[in-house]
């Protein structure tokens, strides 16, 4: 890559109720330096549904691990939830020889959308207007010891 843009990149967008945060490039120190603080905001949602895509890094090392690894914890503390969609070959070799894998829930691809049921046309439903009223009570003839006359 060039000198004045980054070996990495990251965007962020929302699917199906998830984010979804698409990693580009080399993971490494500089890029968890930079992608640190972001990926800290979006993890900071208690109980969020979070899927890292690594399917576009093309090299992970230690510090691109230790990025991970903190979303994850974030993600635990808060009761959220974490998913990662597998990477390259050379990517996903990295994470299994380092033990981190088993860390994670890693999909080989997004996991299907839902499909929308749509509502099967049948009669109109009538509609209900609710009327508030005051209840009053009416003094009733008769005993008040409940007692039947």
């Amino acid at each position: 890559m060039g000198a004045q843009e980054p070996a990495f990149a990251m965007r962020e967008r929302v699917a199906c109720g998830a984010i979804i945060i698409e990693l580009h490039g080399e993971l490494d120190i500089l890029a968890e330096q930079e992608l640190g603080p972001r990926m800290d905001a979006l993890t900071e949602r208690g109980r969020a549904d979070i899927v890292i895509d690594l399917r576009r890094v093309s090299f992970l090392d230690a510090s691109g691990l230790r990025l991970l690894l903190r979303a994850r914890h974030r993600m635990l503390c808060r009761g959220g939830r974490l998913r990662l969609v597998r990477g390259v070959p050379r990517v996903a070799r990295v994470m299994r020889v380092s033990g981190v894998d088993a860390a994670f829930d890693i999909m080989d691809a997004f996991p299907p959308v839902p499909a929308v049921q749509a509502v099967p046309p049948g009669p109109a439903v009538p509609t209900v207007q609710l009327v508030q009223t005051e209840f009053v009570p009416v003094e009733e003839a008769g005993p008040r010891d409940g007692s039947v006359a």
